[in-house]
């Protein structure tokens, strides 16, 4: 499986890691332990439905007190803030 990140650079003295993974992140899917219970189908429509009420969002980690890692439409909103 090939990384789908990169290192793009510091930010206040702290290593940047840009990975797409961290955009556009489904806020809400129903639980795994619910979706055992119910038929795939309406699991399906739930989480569509899901998607479409509590949207998307960018995600951002601090990894120890080095590295934070996020999504390339964070990292460029940051950029234009500074």
């Amino acid at each position: 499986m090939q990384a789908n990140f990169k290192a793009a650079g510091s930010l206040m003295g702290m290593k940047v890691v840009v990975n797409p993974l961290c955009d556009d992140v489904q806020r809400m899917h129903p639980s795994p332990r619910f979706a055992e219970l119910m038929p795939p189908e309406f699991v399906a429509e739930l989480d569509a439905w899901m998607l479409k009420f509590f949207g998307t969002q960018n995600l951002t980690y601090k990894l120890g007190d080095g590295t934070i890692v996020t999504g390339p439409k964070t990292y460029g909103a940051l950029l234009g803030q500074l």
